[in-house]
């Protein structure tokens, strides 16, 4: 079990910054990395991404625990702005192999998280959007949900303004260091599907779990008092429901809408959750999808949420 988890430890954080220094050194992010990691299409990301991940490159090894660090205290944050006490959920599955991994769904599931609670949605709210865009499978529904709820709002067109020039500032560097570089982005995508497990819940006997589990949410959610429409659990559950996945720590974009309860409810889905990571088979990936946002249903209350008047 050990020699396992020293395998996996910080091992997507090292895909991502031996991508970009290569890219820092003239090379294809996309292609062959190192030695280590000897297969092109191993790093998935847009080229956007690699402009802020250049921001860590110069503190090595350290940039790991500083970025783990960053994103402890981020969530603290927002997690008490909105009126939610998560901290047990430190040792829900997901978040557990999404620090361990040295994963980014968690900074993008934040940053869209912080502009659903802003009080006001401006030009700093359209620079997190585009920061979060840099992973568009964890962010787009959020992302599209709030644009449309926010469609008619006086702060649309600098929030909209926002975004277009986050998007360009994170565009620049890498299309300028290498024009070519979205080409290769793009036809790295099919050697990325040949040699990572990747599926969905929705696929396979994912399916089985995943639609009653659909409907447990949307029961629990009746019982809530009513919500202004960003209170929405929807997007992120369809989020974690529809699109493809390499392991459990993608459910993390469902933390926006938890509130773990104080009851045996909570304890049965965090019990639920350590059941279902391993072994990843295609067989087995779909349901511990599933399973995944299932846990997040137990947690929530399951039958008995209790709902209070409190932020998303």
């Amino acid at each position: 079990m050990f020699d396992q988890l020293r395998l996996i430890f910080t091992v997507d954080w090292r895909i991502f910054q031996t991508a970009t220094s290569v890219w820092w050194r003239g090379g294809n992010p996309y292609g062959v990395l190192s030695p280590e990691f000897d297969s092109p299409g191993l790093f998935a990301y847009p080229p956007t991404a690699l402009t802020w991940l250049s921001v860590f490159l110069p503190l090595g090894a350290a940039g790991f625990w500083v970025w783990t660090g960053l994103l402890l205290g981020a969530w603290r944050l927002l997690s008490r702005r909105s009126g939610k006490n998560q901290n047990s959920l430190l040792i829900w599955s997901p978040v557990l192999v999404h620090f361990v991994l040295g994963q980014s769904t968690l900074a993008i599931v934040l940053a869209v998280w912080a502009v659903y609670l802003a009080p006001r949605r401006s030009w700093g709210c359209g620079l997190l959007l585009a920061f979060a865009l840099t992973k568009p499978q964890a962010a787009l529904l959020p992302v599209a949900w709030l644009l449309w709820c926010e469609r008619r709002s006086p702060q649309m067109p600098r929030l909209g303004a926002g975004l277009i020039l986050g998007t360009l500032l994170l565009a620049l560097p890498p299309t300028v260091h290498n024009p070519r570089i979205w080409q290769e982005w793009i036809g790295s995508l099919g050697a990325y599907r040949q040699i990572i497990q990747q599926t969905a819940p929705w696929q396979g006997f994912g399916l089985l779990v995943l639609l009653p589990t659909a409907w447990l949410w949307w029961r629990q959610q009746r019982q809530a008092p009513h919500q202004a429409p960003l209170q929405s659990v929807w997007p992120w559950f369809l989020t974690a429901a529809l699109f493809p996945q390499t392991g459990v720590y993608p459910a993390v974009v469902l933390l926006p809408a938890l509130h773990p309860r104080r009851n045996y409810w909570t304890i049965a889905g965090l019990a639920l959750a350590s059941l279902l990571v391993a072994p990843i088979t295609s067989l087995t990936l779909p349901l511990f999808l599933s399973g995944q946002i299932l846990s997040g249903w137990l947690i929530n209350g399951g039958p008995s949420p209790r709902f209070s008047e409190e932020k998303l």
